[in-house]
């Protein structure tokens, strides 16, 4: 080959090069990259407030409407009954509709802290329903929400001691009841291995989605077990044609698994956003049952699925153990947050993790709960391959 035809052949290669390289600085996924933390300051202790700065954030944080873990309550004292103060936010009154059912702060068994919300169907000669917290959605068409549960080994699903389980564990919908609603439901004492998710009362046309894995199917398998804390996350977007419909679990012998992935689907009539959270949803009358709710996070809004948590291990979805905390304020560079320590306690390794509106997670940024962030691992830079060098 001449000089000439080399030089060309040269030239012609580094503007396909320069070519390429724009390419992938415009596209999507050079743009839109994953969060990553670069550094934490203050104390990664319950109530603590710490400032998270890195990349990728997004700038469209989560709206909280509530985040409790009971701690303000009092052992014995009911929720529902008037207006209760929550972490954030707060559970709304439901004496003129629920009394005297309503559930109680309890410190026989708690996630996190020592007190959770206790159910008690065994209550009022066992009467059906209630004992429920609600949350005020004020009218959303996306919502995320999380929150730990616990049956007791030698306890039952309510409802089980009459022959009939049926255990709610959310229920959302639009008002009235029960437009555009959603549920999750045990429907035996926990032995059969799934749930059956999707709507509930609502069966007005056009039918909208469930949550199993074919679009008029309920089965919705599930590793819960009695005498074992599990966390159940719900992400809903509500559209008639570009509904979306997520659910996970996690617990101390489940690492994080999404068991309901949906897009593009119907998950809400026109004109029916939700407003009203319910948790559980609902309950049968059981003189063997109590049932126990933790660590409660609900949020709506775009930025719905935006969160901060704490993790047991530095890979998200291989994490046993989470814990949501609180922003109070949100930038693509910087998040302002309210450590919720969950069930970690003080000296423990954990990771903390940033999740951005579209769901994309941060890798583990390493801290210590009762100080400060460690520092993270440097980035591996492997060496270039299928270099040449031409000479002249």
């Amino acid at each position: 080959m001449n000089a000439f035809y080399r030089v060309t052949l040269n030239k012609f290669k580094f503007i396909a090069s320069l070519i390429a390289i724009g390419y992938f600085m415009c596209s999507p996924a050079a743009v839109l990259a994953a969060p990553a933390i670069t550094g934490v300051a203050g104390t990664v202790g319950n109530g603590e407030t710490i400032t998270i700065t890195g990349t990728g954030f997004g700038s469209t944080g989560p709206t909280i409407v509530v985040f409790d873990d009971f701690e303000k309550g009092s052992n014995g004292t009911t929720l529902s009954s008037v207006q209760r103060a929550a972490q954030v936010g707060f559970w709304d009154n439901l004496s003129a509709t629920m009394g005297p059912l309503y559930p109680t702060y309890s410190n026989t068994y708690a996630h996190s802290g020592s007190l959770s919300m206790k159910s008690d169907w065994s209550d009022n000669g066992a009467q059906e329903g209630g004992r429920l917290v609600q949350a005020n959605l004020g009218g959303a068409t996306q919502v995320y929400a999380s929150w730990w549960m616990y049956l007791p080994a030698n306890r039952n699903v309510p409802g089980t001691a009459i022959g009939a389980p049926n255990w709610k564990i959310f229920w959302i919908y639009a008002n009235p009841w029960p437009a555009s609603d959603y549920v999750c439901t045990f429907l035996d004492n926990v032995n059969s291995g799934y749930l059956s998710c999707g709507v509930c009362d609502d069966q007005n046309a056009p039918l909208r989605a469930d949550f199993g894995p074919v679009a008029d199917t309920l089965t919705t398998a599930t590793s819960f077990a009695k005498g074992s804390w599990m966390r159940y996350e719900v992400y809903l977007v509500g559209s008639s044609t570009n509904g979306v419909i997520n659910w996970w679990e996690t617990s101390a012998s489940r690492t994080r698994i999404q068991r309901a992935n949906k897009t593009s689907v119907n998950t809400m009539h026109t004109g029916e956003p939700w407003v009203y959270f319910h948790l559980p949803g609902y309950g049968r009358g059981d003189t063997g049952s109590q049932t126990y709710y933790d660590d409660v996070y609900i949020t709506k809004g775009p930025g719905a699925l935006a969160r901060v948590e704490i993790g047991n291990n530095a890979t998200y979805s291989n994490c046993t153990n989470l814990a949501v905390i609180t922003p109070t304020s949100w930038s693509s560079n910087s998040i302002t947050a309210t450590v919720r320590q969950g069930g970690f306690t003080a000296g423990a390794s954990a990771y903390l993790f940033v999740v951005d509106s579209s769901g994309a997670v941060s890798p583990g940024y390493p801290v210590t709960i009762g100080s400060g962030g460690g520092t993270p691992a440097p980035a591996t830079v492997s060496a270039p391959t299928g270099l040449r060098i031409i000479t002249n």
